[in-house]
């Protein structure tokens, strides 16, 4: 009985032991604590009063998920997708406080404008946006943001008692940001969308751009402006922000040589000239252009301008003007008929405005007429008939003589019609031209009047626009003819004899 009750007591005690021992296992093995942090990107039009407690609809904010985003936020607010963020630990002894990425814990936010971290553990971190890693959709990029970075210390207390956790329970962050993109506009001239010009005329485009909000974290911020087939760059680039020139450095431009048709500008600022840009900035691009020989009479001779931008250097956004500016310039077309509508040949104009002023021949108009020059629908004398072809051309200079041909036609390209801020077809864009003849055809008496006529849009393509210039056949001798003579001779005669007869019947 002793051995029994010896054994029984060496069993308590060895139970005891392995007792203790699994007890000593679970002391040691105790289940560290984890929290989640959701976080949802709000976009609003104005931060103002932001961040506060208390939202638009009273509710107090503490830390819970808001179910009306509007409603808390104001009208307008929305989540935004494609942000990215990245918890770092709190460093106090770095300026900006971030410390080394939490491996893991990075992302963009989702198409509820959310991201969740899980899994993090007690301490203090602090969360931070990377624009240059987000790709939110349309064409504004973050601009002013409130509450980020974000510094969050773990656990966070709730009001009523308690902390928030994981899951359901989880710390809800509202980061907010407003968006904004750079402007761009476009002139022909100083102020005006369209304007006209005479073939080879120069005139001054302008590029404006006001800087957006969150300018300084842009990484691309390019304008190129691509000329249609109609237009030649005619150089004097100038790039300037506030009305001063920008040093040459802060920008690599590409410029085709003088008198390139369907050129390319382009002007890249460099990422550390961006950063110094605030949203009280203008930048204006100035350079020369002129309308070539490959403009369609009458049409517009757009430029395709644009600025193209991003926070992010590997998804950019373009931006257009809503109205591209042009260029445009007209023609005319004649021909020479007698009163039966019989073409007539050998007839010869002055080109004049409608004050008598003479048109003189530049090289481009002479570019823009060649079909016409090679024709023989031009002479080079206002009196002989002297008709140009493809080895006798006009000079720059002499004043543009027009000729009818066989088919007694004749015509003119390149002439500006219209004012500055008219469409190239709108109803009043027109000029008033006018030809003088200075030879009549051969046995047709010269016009007295001047010929008036209208370059509008469609005054060269539309051929009942054609201008009908008539001459009407001698029907008694001119001036400087044999037949002159014998009028006057035969009338000196008629003289002499009546003043024989009088002597005779005095007598």
């Amino acid at each position: 009985m002793k051995n029994v009750k010896r054994y029984f007591l060496s069993f308590l005690a060895a139970l005891s032991i392995v007792l203790l021992a699994f007890g000593a296992d679970k002391t040691f093995a105790v289940t560290e604590d984890t929290y989640d942090i959701v976080l949802t990107k709000i976009k609003m039009n104005d931060l103002t009063n932001w961040p506060k407690q208390t939202g638009e609809d009273g509710t107090k904010y503490t830390g819970q998920k808001l179910d009306n985003i509007q409603n808390y936020f104001g009208a307008g607010s929305e989540t935004l997708e494609g942000v990215w963020f990245e918890v770092h630990k709190y460093d106090d002894s770095k300026a900006d406080k971030v410390g080394e990425l939490v491996t893991g814990k990075e992302g963009k936010t989702d198409s509820n404008g959310q991201i969740r971290f899980t899994g993090l553990t007690e301490g203090k971190y602090i969360i931070v946006e990377d624009k240059t890693k987000s790709t939110i959709a349309g064409k504004e990029e973050l601009a002013n943001s409130k509450a980020v970075p974000l510094v969050v210390e773990l656990p966070v207390y709730k009001a009523e008692g308690g902390t928030f956790t994981t899951g359901a329970d989880a710390l809800y962050v509202y980061p907010k940001n407003t968006v904004d993109k750079p402007s761009i506009d476009k002139f022909v001239n100083d102020s005006d969308k369209h304007d006209t010009a005479t073939i080879g005329e120069k005139k001054t485009f302008k590029v404006t751009s006001k800087m957006p909000e969150g300018i300084a974290d842009y990484k691309v911020l390019t304008y190129t402006d691509t000329f249609s087939k109609g237009l030649s760059y005619a150089g004097n680039l100038k790039v300037q922000k506030n009305g001063l020139d920008i040093p040459a450095a802060s920008y690599t431009a590409t410029v085709p040589t003088i008198g390139t048709k369907e050129a390319t500008v382009k002007v890249e600022f460099n990422a550390d000239y961006i950063k110094n840009l605030t949203s009280n900035d203008t930048i204006t691009m100035t350079y020369d252009a002129t309308i070539n020989e490959d403009a369609v009479m009458g049409e517009a001779n757009k430029n395709d301008v644009k600025v193209t931008y991003g926070t992010n250097p590997n998804v950019t956004k373009e931006e257009k003007p809503s109205e591209n500016p042009e260029l445009h310039t007209g023609g005319a077309k004649f021909i020479k008929n007698d009163k039966n509508s019989t073409p007539l040949a050998g007839a010869i104009f002055e080109l004049q405005d409608k004050n008598g002023q003479s048109i003189k021949w530049t090289a481009d108009l002479i570019k823009a007429n060649k079909a016409a020059i090679d024709a023989g629908k031009f002479s080079t004398s206002d009196t002989t008939v002297t008709a140009t072809s493809s080895t006798v051309q006009p000079t720059a200079g002499q004043p543009i003589y027009l000729l009818s041909a066989a088919d007694g036609t004749f015509e003119i390209k390149g002439l500006a019609y219209g004012s500055a801020n008219k469409a190239h077809d709108a109803t009043d864009a027109e000029t008033v031209y006018q030809i003088k003849e200075t030879k009549a055809p051969q046995d047709y008496a010269l016009l007295q009047q001047v010929i008036m006529f209208t370059v509008s849009h469609d005054s060269y393509s539309n051929a009942n626009k054609v201008v009908k210039v008539v001459n009407n056949k001698v029907t008694i001798p001119q001036t400087g003819g044999i037949g002159s003579a014998l009028v006057i001779a035969a009338g000196v005669l008629v003289v002499g004899l009546g003043f024989i007869a009088k002597r005779r019947s005095a007598k």
